[in-house]
C-alpha cells in the first residue's frame, strides 16, 4: 500500500470521530503537527503509533498496519516461530472463499480460547 492510502484513512477516521489534529495527537502522545504530516503523507508512523492510532480511532489496527505497509510484531513472531508451517498453511488456504476464511477464523478463535483456558 501507499502512504496515501493510510493518510486518507487516518483523515477520514479522524473526521468521522470529530477530532482535531491536536486532540488526536494528545490521545496518541504525538504533536498535532505529526498527525497533520501523517495525513498529508509526509511521514509514516511506527508500528507502535499505528496501534495507538487504531485504538484512539476505534478501528482495526490490522487494517491500518496493512495500509502502512507494516506487519504487527505479534504476526511476525508467529511467522518466525513457525517458519515452515505458516507459509505452507497460507499456500493451502490461498483460494478459500470469504465465507471459508470466516469459518476458519471462527475455528481458530475457538482453539485459542481452549488453549487459554488450559493455562
Amino acid at each position: 500500500m501507499t502512504a496515501t492510502a493510510l493518510s486518507e484513512k487516518l483523515y477520514e477516521l479522524r473526521l468521522e470521530r470529530n477530532l482535531g489534529v491536536r486532540e488526536l495527537g494528545r490521545l496518541v502522545d504525538v504533536s498535532g503537527m505529526h498527525i497533520s504530516n501523517l495525513e498529508k503523507g509526509k511521514a509514516m508512523p511506527s508500528t507502535e503509533l499505528v496501534q495507538r492510532l487504531a485504538e484512539a480511532l476505534a478501528t482495526s489496527a490490522d487494517e491500518l498496519l496493512f495500509l502502512a505497509g507494516q506487519v504487527d510484531p505479534d504476526v511476525v513472531e508467529v511467522i518466525h516461530n513457525n517458519p515452515l508451517s505458516v507459509p505452507s498453511f497460507l499456500r493451502s488456504a490461498k483460494n478459500l472463499t470469504p465465507k471459508q476464511w470466516e469459518t476458519l477464523q471462527a475455528q481458530v478463535d475457538e482453539m485459542a480460547k481452549k488453549t487459554r483456558r488450559k493455562k
